[in-house]
């Protein structure tokens, strides 16, 4: 019984948020029910993602497949729900609902909408895939919608650095495609199954690998490739809230595909990871220091805590990985309530300049309160989800790699400086004359109350009670574990035999 609700909801987990979109963007035209039809399928996306979660994600392994998808037009899509996505989903379809709740009536017309449909679907897509062609067609398209509204703004230079950034992302679909010729060539009778090529004793070519790795950090937004990020961050339209959900798409890819497809590139390439995960975070971290701009301070923060991602999972050992991938989730939270203030702000202020800001406190007790608990959250206050996914990760660094374990700590510190110096910035002290002229300054009112409780509440109680969350990906890096040694010896043993019979 189980086993079928979980494969009836996996096609309508990713179906029904891009049908929809495409129904508000073409077939309604009256801006109310654009926006009822829109909410109303985000409400049931994130009932069915919950659902499924509940269902079998408590349960789910990062190696076993028992939850594949039927067919659709003739199509086949092996889809599952395991360890690895189960927290993704309820988390990706709570942040597309808060943001269809928190934009404002006048600004959620009919395409803000379906792009956040669109994004929403091509996410979910891309979480529940389980094999190479699909994921990279939902990686592709994931970031389409942001590129089109890049496309009609008036900044060419953001338009430019999102063509780059979709051109990049394409590697995806170029490294999947040389897969399935290699996999095929070798005779598997699943040349896209990335189960069976992970348990296929044939090595894969490590190009592929290098490829898949590049648009992985690309979608992470880690030096240098961050200038996407930054620039969707303070210059993308309202809704930009939501591609901070890309980046968990790219510590994702590598959990999915990088680290089990290919375990001795990984092993080779661990510290020079390391080594950028910390130039990253440390960049990001400075920059955000020196901004003016409340967007900006945040776009560089979003940078600096994929930086911290990154070399968690780059230690390869079972604390850094879980700490990685529990600091990607809880970064996305945070960064999303973040944005999601900072987007109020502007909308009630004009602008998001700290110089024209200033004793908002006042006026918006509510928007204050949240702004600086999520930024105590986001720098690792203990009791938060943050506190013990930095505690995690610094543990792995801590086998072979203290000196950026050390370095990690002053990131942090220096991420809080950042942060609250915003804080006081645009909601303490004396407010400058532009902020003295607003006329009317609303607090948080209604559902952007509502979805700002309940990030700051999911970020409390992960935090006090991490243990379900740790557990619920137990097999996932229980699993890499094995793969990691296994798949090392496996692809090793036929160089040695070759070299014996060359003797």
């Amino acid at each position: 019984m189980t086993h079928d609700l979980v494969a009836l909801a996996i096609p309508l987990l990713w179906l029904s948020p891009l049908l929809a979109a495409f129904v508000v963007q073409f077939m309604i035209r009256e801006p109310t029910r654009q926006r009822d039809v829109a909410i109303g399928v985000a409400w049931v996306v994130f009932a069915v993602a919950v659902g499924a979660f509940l269902l079998n994600g408590w349960d789910s392994h990062f190696d076993r497949d028992d939850l594949e998808s039927g067919l659709f037009l003739s199509l086949r899509f092996h889809m599952a729900v395991d360890g690895l996505n189960a927290l993704l989903l309820p988390m990706t379809a709570a942040i597309a609902l808060a943001s269809l709740l928190s934009t404002p009536r006048s600004d959620l017309r009919g395409h803000t909408a379906a792009r956040i449909l669109a994004v929403e679907g091509t996410l979910l897509g891309c979480f529940l895939a389980l094999d190479a062609a699909t994921l990279s067609l939902f990686w592709v398209g994931s970031m389409l919608p942001l590129w089109q509204d890049t496309r009609r703004s008036k900044s060419r230079p953001l338009h430019l650095v999102m063509t780059l950034a979709i051109a990049g992302t394409t590697l995806a679909l170029v490294a999947a495609l040389v897969l399935m010729a290699q996999a095929g060539a070798a005779g598997s009778a699943s040349p896209f199954d990335l189960l069976a090529l992970t348990q296929a004793s044939t090595s894969l070519p490590s190009s592929v690998g290098w490829l898949f790795l590049f648009a992985a950090l690309l979608r992470m937004g880690i030096f240098p490739l961050h200038l996407w990020l930054t620039a969707a961050g303070w210059r993308a339209p309202g809704y930009s809230a939501m591609p901070a959900l890309f980046t968990s798409l790219g510590s994702f890819g590598l959990a999915r595909v990088v680290m089990p497809l290919f375990p001795r590139l990984c092993e080779q390439v661990s510290t020079p990871l390391v080594i950028l995960g910390a130039i990253t975070a440390l960049y990001g971290a400075v920059l955000a220091v020196g901004q003016y701009d409340l967007r900006r301070v945040i776009s560089y923060f979003w940078v600096s805590q994929m930086g911290l991602v990154l070399t968690g999972l780059a230690t390869l050992n079972a604390p850094g990985v879980s700490g990685g991938l529990l600091q990607a989730m809880s970064s996305v939270v945070e960064v999303c309530g973040l944005m999601l203030i900072a987007l109020e702000v502007e909308a009630r202020a004009g602008t998001t300049d700290m110089r024209l800001l200033g004793g908002l406190v006042r006026r918006a007790p509510r928007l204050t309160t949240g702004f600086l608990l999520l930024s105590a959250s986001a720098v690792g206050f203990p009791g938060t989800i943050s506190f013990v996914a930095e505690d995690l990760a610094i543990q792995g660094l801590l086998y072979e790699h203290q000196l950026a374990a050390a370095l990690m700590l002053v990131v942090t510190a220096i991420n809080g400086v950042a942060l609250f110096k915003a804080f006081k910035q645009t909601f303490l002290g004396p407010g400058s004359q532009h902020a003295k002229d607003l006329r009317s300054f609303a607090d948080l009112r209604g559902w952007e109350y509502r979805a700002s409780v309940a990030m700051m509440a999911t970020l409390l109680i992960g935090g006090l009670m991490p243990q379900p969350l740790l557990a619920v990906r137990a097999g996932v890096v229980d699993a890499l574990q094995k793969l990691e040694p296994a798949k090392a010896v496996a692809h090793a043993a036929p160089a040695h035999d070759d070299h014996d019979d060359d003797d």
